[in-house]
């Protein structure tokens, strides 16, 4: 239980910093200085990998809690912890993170990854995008931002109903 709740909040805290920090101030000032941004979202995305840690730590996140949430479950029984006030605002939270993930994971790490690469082949070519490539950017960069928000509210509701369960 001690290395499960261990993986759990210090990966729950370094996800969600990570992802506060990326959704809320690296991605839009990345928005606002491109093309010149490119070269640093390139290196800190493809060298430094940071789509991928944020996704390991999401999963590791949400794995290790539903570990311990099965483990009180089974030993509670399953209908007297989810109909508790602690154990119901717990499952709420881990519905919330698991979302969260999903969202972040498909809708942010995965088109921040896809924006990167068409902004290396832009950078490559030496021009201004194609007007193709000049699309396909926009329309991630929208997605990016969409997900992000939602990413956000979700991980903050998630962190809420952890932080607050023990008190309903």
């Amino acid at each position: 239980m001690i290395v499960l709740r261990l993986f759990h909040i210090v990966g729950g805290a370094l996800w969600f910093g990570s992802a506060f920090l990326f959704a809320g101030f690296i991605g839009p000032a990345a928005a606002e200085t491109a093309p010149a941004s490119g070269v640093l979202m390139s290196a800190v995305v493809k060298k430094r990998r940071v789509a991928e840690v944020i996704k390991w730590l999401a999963i590791t996140t949400v794995v290790a809690g539903w570990a311990i949430w099965l483990k009180y479950a089974t030993q509670i029984g399953v209908v007297d912890w989810v109909t508790s006030s602690f154990g119901l605002v717990l499952t709420i939270g881990g519905l919330l993170a698991t979302a969260a993930a999903y969202f972040g994971i498909t809708g942010i790490g995965n088109n921040v990854e896809k924006l990167v690469e068409i902004g290396d082949q832009v950078a490559a070519s030496g021009g201004p995008p194609t007007p193709e490539q000049g699309a396909q950017m926009a329309h991630l960069g929208a997605e990016i931002e969409r997900h992000s928000r939602i990413d956000l509210v979700l991980l903050f509701l998630a962190v809420a109903a952890m932080a607050t369960a023990r008190y309903w």
